[in-house]
């Protein structure tokens, strides 16, 4: 009886230490399932410290080399994920808490990012440019809908590039808050750029309501052909947008004051 136990418990041991220093390439079928859609190449370390050379959407985009941690609480069904995902234009790191199948909790999450990586934008009229920086100390998803937030982010040396020239519009500050999934947001500018800007928003899970006041402090041609493709000014320049309605749709309004 008790060799039969002490086999038993030395078998217990060896399976637990297998779990605890399970290599990470060993549970990439597992991994690859729950990350559904993401492919890693070039996996590395463990399951609980391990990182990845090319992070991909299948049939998609590179997203870049990614690290992570995991707590050894999952195996009680606790999951705290640790993430860093890098590549040479834009930086992703953050802490990820699944409450339960269908909320999450992040915190600590930071992004930085080349804006030419998002390419040309027909919201816009061009294509942005410069460096954005993010910050999420928390935020809480609920089926994938932010039921709380909290975000401060700016633009810097922002510029929109047009087929008429550069627009210079100065750091950009971005502010968003959220509770029990309302979500409002405040865009404004340093001052240091040609153009005032002054943006709000509001969103919902029934429609979102966004506004723009953007004057022009001097005169400059290829500012104003950029305002004038985004609606029709006012005799001093000053430019009103109102875009709002459902999640699937952009309707713009021109105000004039």
């Amino acid at each position: 009886m008790k060799r039969w136990f002490a086999g038993l418990l030395l078998v217990v041991l060896i399976l637990g230490a297998l779990l605890w220093f399970l290599p990470a390439r060993w549970a990439l079928p597992l991994l690859q399932a729950r990350l559904r859609g993401i492919r890693l190449d070039g996996v590395s370390g463990t399951l609980w410290q391990g990182r990845a050379e090319q992070a991909s959407i299948v049939n998609g985009p590179q997203l870049g080399r990614v690290a992570w941690t995991l707590s050894h609480r999952a195996l009680l069904g606790d999951i705290r994920l640790g993430l860093d995902l890098r590549q040479p234009q834009w930086q992703l790191q953050g802490q990820v808490h699944r409450m339960s199948s269908t909320q999450l909790d992040l915190h600590d999450v930071t992004l930085h990012m080349n804006m030419a990586e998002l390419g040309t934008q027909s919201w816009l009229h061009g294509q942005p440019q410069g460096q954005l920086d993010l910050q999420v100390p928390q935020a809480q998803l609920q089926g994938y809908w932010p039921m709380q937030l909290d975000v401060a982010g700016t633009w810097s040396h922002a510029v929109v590039h047009t087929p008429q020239g550069e627009v210079p519009l100065g750091a950009l500050s971005l502010v968003v808050t959220g509770q029990s999934g309302a979500i409002q947001g405040m865009l404004t500018d340093d001052g240091s750029g040609p153009l005032q800007t002054a943006g709000r928003l509001s969103i919902s899970p029934l429609g979102w309501d966004l506004q723009f006041h953007l004057v022009p402090r001097r005169d400059d041609p290829v500012l104003m052909s950029w305002l004038r493709s985004l609606g029709t000014p006012a005799a001093d320049g000053t430019l009103e947008l109102r875009y709002r309605g459902g999640l699937a749709q952009m309707n713009p309004v021109t105000r004039k004051p």
